[in-house]
């Protein structure tokens, strides 16, 4: 579980360069648009900021907003509006996967022989694969998939490994989801019961999480205070999170790693470090060769090496893998909403 105690020392620039750079297997410079050098997708700390607010709650005001981070009103919205008119933002409902049956999810690191766009054609191909990642550390693509029962990770699974250039795929299961874009903490959804209007509602809030309620009343033939009251329900009882997706196919301004984790006790003091920060956008408890797993984003490589150097100094920390992610190919966080049954709960 621990690896013999061994720990990896945090990456400085030159590390990331002899680490990451030589990868025979990344998607050359010529043909990626990480490598692109437009200036419209460079931000400042205080849109990550403002970013990182609407993916914890995409119907905050922006007045809210500016409270939150201490800047005016208009500050907010001179950055906000912008990226969601220019599509660099998208504020959506996500329905939690358990409504639909997916009880089970799954993290996959690919390790792969040659060029790595074969493999990710034959991944995109999965319904199931609600991520895909090109990725520089000690393996080359990272997938997350969602299941309804472990016989069917267990058979997506052997498909994967069957893939021409698939050398090795090893398997996280998420035992408790902790933080993600979908919640931060499991919530109880096997009771909810969903009529006509739930489902429109949460139609319509897949396309535009931010949609007024003057809007959706017009839409779903229902007053103002009845959508109010429909969507703070959906909220409260976990069905859906409602929260910004940047684009990030164009990753030039900020690092996105991934951190796994293996500690001898609780995992509470690393799940203080993770959370410290604007930058965690997902944190698990998992069984497989980590106890807890993480996705960060850093501004700089100098904020990365700061927090591994403090979880590498906890003493309930064993081992520790970074790796980061080059290229991001699918966030999907929308599912049909064809497959809710009207009148029946959400299933187990």
């Amino acid at each position: 579980m621990s690896n013999g105690g061994l720990q990896i020392r945090p990456l400085d620039r030159v590390n990331v360069t002899k680490r990451f750079g030589s990868r025979r297997s990344l998607v050359p410079a010529t043909q990626s648009p990480i490598f692109s050098s437009d200036a419209s997708y460079l931000m400042d700390n205080l849109t990550k900021q403002i970013i990182a607010v609407l993916r914890r709650d995409g119907r905050i005001s922006f007045v809210n907003i500016a409270r939150n981070l201490n800047v005016s009103r208009d500050n907010v919205a001179a950055r906000v509006v912008p990226l969601i008119e220019s599509g660099q933002i998208r504020v959506v409902a996500a329905l939690h996967p358990q409504v639909l049956g997916l009880t089970v999810s799954a993290h996959l690191s690919i390790s792969v022989s040659g060029d790595v766009r074969p493999v990710i054609q034959q991944l995109e191909k999965l319904s199931s694969a609600v991520f895909i990642s090109i990725a520089a550390g000690a393996y080359h693509v990272i997938a997350e998939t969602r299941h309804s029962c472990m016989s069917e990770l267990s058979a997506e699974v052997s498909v994967v490994r069957s893939l021409r250039g698939v050398v090795e795929v090893q398997v996280l299961i998420y035992d408790r989801v902790l933080t993600s874009f979908l919640h931060r903490e499991q919530p109880n959804v096997l009771s909810y019961k969903f009529d006509e209007i739930d489902i429109a509602l949460i139609s319509l809030l897949q396309n535009d999480g931010r949609a007024s309620y003057s809007d959706l009343s017009q839409k779903v033939g229902l007053s103002i205070s009845g959508c109010r009251t429909r969507v703070l329900h959906l909220l409260r009882s976990g069905v859906i999170q409602i929260g910004a997706i940047k684009q990030r196919s164009n990753m030039i301004d900020d690092f996105i790693f991934g951190i796994g984790i293996n500690v001898n006790g609780d995992i509470d003091a690393a799940a203080r470090i993770l959370s410290s920060g604007w930058g965690l956008e997902f944190l698990a408890r998992t069984v497989g060769r980590f106890d807890v797993l993480a996705t960060v984003s850093f501004s700089s490589l100098r904020d990365f090496n700061q927090l591994v150097s403090r979880l590498m100094a906890l003493k309930s920390v064993t081992y520790c893998e970074q790796w980061l992610h080059v290229q991001i190919l699918r966030e999907r966080y929308e599912y049909p909403i064809e497959a809710i049954e009207l009148g029946t709960a959400a299933r187990a």
